[in-house]
């Protein structure tokens, strides 16, 4: 894994000390505190980074269209940049993860639609879960690997190698596999016939040559077809996972929605039905939840790029 990771730069090194320093600044407070701490701070950053603000904001109306007023855009773009502030606390607290402070930590966590994902395992030993930029997404993982089956997570690598080193450390020691987008494929592919399982966040933005066009929200973006690829060739049940904050800022819980069923599409049609059912999955997730999905990057940029102009 080391040597997958490029050198580090001085700049590396200074982020990466402001990380250890921020963490320990962390466990000096009670969890809830410094959640609600996070929380101030992502009002915080939406106030004073507008380049993010405008394109959430974009990404939002150009979504909802005459759905929401202003007001609940604005709302929207708002909570989601607290959902962020809250996120980045949590995660800094994951450094250096210990055994007893992960028991901790999955003691936050409920799940709900457990049925679908145990009578997806019945069907095949492994299982592809659709996932998305949503919510705390690494809590998700860690239960996942800790309470059901050893994942493996096709990732883009860090721009900061001494983080992304944290970030593999404390995953994989908990059963968490991370492989990279460059050459991730093909072992995962040899972990899924193995018995383990394979979650794909199938909601970044692709470009024309790696995506094929499908509609989210009712608009035009590529999309890439990876899982259907996958579930096309192996035959691989396709369960849609999600987390979501409760109420209380400090438990989340894990919802599995029913299997995305294949089984009456023809093979011609196949990966155009399955990657459009995919983003039907994740627009549904959306809507339950807005403020939880990363509306920060310009999803439609491909085939709408004027919207961000």
């Amino acid at each position: 894994m080391d040597s997958e990771i490029k050198k580090h730069s001085i700049a590396d090194r200074i982020v990466y000390v402001f990380v250890c320093f921020y963490h320990m600044l962390s466990m000096m407070f009670p969890l809830k505190l410094w959640i609600i701490m996070g929380k101030y701070l992502g009002s915080f950053l939406f106030y004073i980074n507008p380049h993010h603000r405008k394109i959430a904001l974009i990404n939002l109306r150009f979504a909802f269209g005459d759905e929401k007023t202003d007001k609940e855009i604005y709302t929207i773009a708002h909570d989601h940049f607290r959902q962020l502030g809250m996120n980045g606390h949590e995660w800094i607290r994951l450094k250096g993860l210990t055994p007893g402070r992960l028991n901790k930590v999955l003691e936050f966590v409920q799940v709900e639609g457990e049925e679908h994902i145990i009578a997806a395992r019945k069907k095949n030993r492994s299982v592809v879960l659709l996932g998305s930029h949503f919510g705390n997404w690494e809590y998700c993982h860690l239960y996942y690997a800790g309470k059901i089956n050893r994942l493996n997570f096709i990732v883009r690598k860090l721009d900061n190698p001494l983080l992304e080193q944290e970030r593999s450390y404390y995953n994989e020691k908990y059963n968490v596999n991370i492989l990279y987008k460059e050459n991730g494929l093909r072992p995962a592919v040899k972990n899924l016939k193995k018995g383990e399982d394979l979650v794909i966040f199938a909601d970044r933005k692709a470009g024309i040559r790696e995506g094929i066009p499908a509609l989210f929200f009712g608009k035009k973006t590529s999309t890439i077809p990876l899982i259907a690829a996958l579930v096309k060739k192996y035959k691989f049940p396709i369960v849609p996972m999600f987390i979501t904050r409760c109420d209380d800022l400090v438990h989340h819980r894990i919802i599995f929605y029913p299997e995305i069923n294949t089984d009456n599409v023809s093979d011609e049609d196949f990966i155009d039905t399955v990657t459009q059912l995919q983003n039907d999955a994740i627009e549904k997730a959306i809507r339950q939840f807005p403020d939880h999905w990363l509306w920060i990057h310009r999803k439609w940029k491909c085939y709408h790029s004027d919207i961000y102009k």
